[in-house]
C-alpha cells in the first residue's frame, strides 16, 4: 500500500488536492468501464495525467489499469461517486472510490455485487456512514488515520486496499485515455427505498404508476402536510390561512405574508435560547425543545413563500418548496420517513417535467 502522505503529494503534484474522484474496479475491462460511467470507448484518446488539471471545466475521464484493477480518475467531477455509477460497476468486481471538492465535501465508497456496500463522508464518517453492510469498509481501514492531516491520501489508500489498485510511479507514467462521458441518469429511488413498505400504500402505489409533472402539486401538498404536523403547526391560525391563501383578498395577503415571515424571525432566536439551558447530551437531539422552534421557524418561513408566490395575483398550486422543508424534517420517525419518500418521488417527476 503506498503511504497517504506519498498519495497526498501526488496529488499536490497533479493539481488534484482541491477536487477530484478517483474510481477503481477490481479486475474490470476498461471498455465496460468507461461504458459505465457514460463513455464511448471508441472515442478514447491519449492524454498524459498530469495534463488532466487543465481539463477541469469538462465531463472527461481519464481511464488506466494498474495491476488487476481499472482506474478512472475525474477533476472536479463526482460521477464515480454516484450509486448509478458505483453498481454497476461493481458487478464487475469489487469497486471502490474517494471523491472531494473545494467545499470539503468527500466521500469514500465501497461496492459489491451490484449494491453499495458502504459509504461514508471522510471528514465525519460516524455521522454519515450508509450502504448494505455498514461495517464493510472497517477491516480495510486499520491502520489508517481519517483524523491526519492527509485526508484525501487515506481515502486513496483505502481504494488502493479494496481493489489491488496502486497510484505508484509506474501507474502514473504509463498510458491514460481520456473521454467525455454524459451523465448516467438517476435511479428512480436508491438502494436504500426500493424495498420500503411505504411503496405498497396509497397515495405511493398512485405516485409510481403515473409518475409525471401532473403529480408535483399532490406531492408538494402532502409534503407540507407532514411538514405542518412535524413542526405542530397544523392546527396554527396562520398555517390554516396559508393554505386557503389564493382564496383571500389580495390585501389580506399581503399582512398574511408578512405576518408569517414575523413567526418566522421570531422563532429561530427563540430555538437558539432554548439550545443554551439544554444539555448537550440530549437523546435523541432531534426531541430538544429547541429543535421543535427550529422546525417551526423553517416551515413559518416556507408558508410565507407559498404566499408570496399569490401575490399580486391568486396562482395555481404550490412552488416548489421540499428543499426548504427538508431541513425541519430531522429525526429518524415515520413522519420523516415518508417525507422523505415523497422528496425523491418529487424529485423524479421534476425531472420527467
Amino acid at each position: 500500500m503506498t503511504s497517504p502522505q506519498r498519495l497526498q503529494g501526488l496529488l499536490a503534484d497533479l493539481g488534484l488536492e482541491q477536487a477530484a474522484t478517483f474510481t477503481a474496479v477490481h479486475g474490470g475491462d476498461e471498455d465496460a468501464v468507461t461504458r459505465l460511467f457514460g463513455g464511448n470507448p471508441e472515442q478514447c484518446r491519449p492524454l498524459p495525467l498530469e495534463e488532466l488539471r487543465e481539463h477541469y471545466d469538462r465531463d472527461l475521464i481519464l481511464v488506466s489499469r494498474s495491476g488487476p484493477a481499472v482506474i478512472v480518475v475525474e477533476n472536479n467531477n463526482y460521477q464515480g461517486s454516484r450509486e448509478e455509477v458505483l453498481r454497476p460497476l461493481s458487478r464487475h468486481g469489487r469497486t471502490a472510490s474517494a471523491y472531494w471538492n473545494v467545499n470539503a465535501v468527500s466521500q469514500l465508497s465501497l461496492a459489491e455485487g451490484g449494491l453499495i456496500s458502504c459509504a461514508f463522508e471522510m471528514i465525519a464518517p460516524e455521522d454519515t456512514t450508509f450502504g448494505a453492510r455498514p461495517d464493510a469498509w472497517q477491516p480495510l481501514l486499520e491502520g489508517l488515520n481519517l483524523d491526519d492531516g492527509h485526508l484525501w491520501g487515506v481515502g486513496l489508500a483505502a481504494v488502493e486496499r479494496a481493489t489491488g489498485a496502486r497510484f505508484d510511479n509506474s501507474w502514473v507514467r504509463g498510458p491514460h485515455h481520456a473521454v467525455e462521458i454524459t451523465r448516467v441518469p438517476e435511479h428512480l429511488l436508491g438502494q436504500g427505498l426500493i424495498d420500503s413498505p411505504l411503496l405498497k400504500r396509497e397515495p405511493f402505489i398512485s405516485y409510481l404508476a403515473d409518475l409525471g409533472p401532473t403529480l408535483l402539486q399532490p406531492m408538494r401538498r402532502h409534503a407540507l402536510d407532514l411538514a405542518l404536523a412535524h413542526a405542530a403547526l397544523r392546527e396554527h391560525p396562520l398555517a390554516v390561512a396559508a393554505l386557503t391563501a389564493a382564496t383571500l383578498p389580495a390585501g389580506t395577503r399581503v399582512r398574511l405574508c408578512e405576518d408569517l415571515t414575523a413567526a418566522h424571525g421570531q422563532a429561530h432566536p427563540m430555538a437558539r435560547a432554548l439550545l443554551i439551558g439544554e444539555p448537550e447530551d440530549f437523546e435523541p437531539e432531534w426531541e430538544r425543545p429547541s429543535h421543535l422552534i427550529f422546525r417551526q421557524a423553517i416551515v413559518f418561513g416556507v408558508l410565507a413563500q407559498c404566499v408570496a408566490a399569490h401575490l399580486p395575483a391568486p396562482t395555481h398550486g404550490l412552488p416548489d418548496i421540499l428543499s426548504s422543508l427538508s431541513t425541519a424534517m430531522t429525526g429518524d420517525g415515520a413522519r420523516a420517513e415518508e417525507f422523505w419518500m415523497v422528496k425523491h418521488l418529487h424529485d423524479a417527476a421534476r425531472r420527467a417535467a
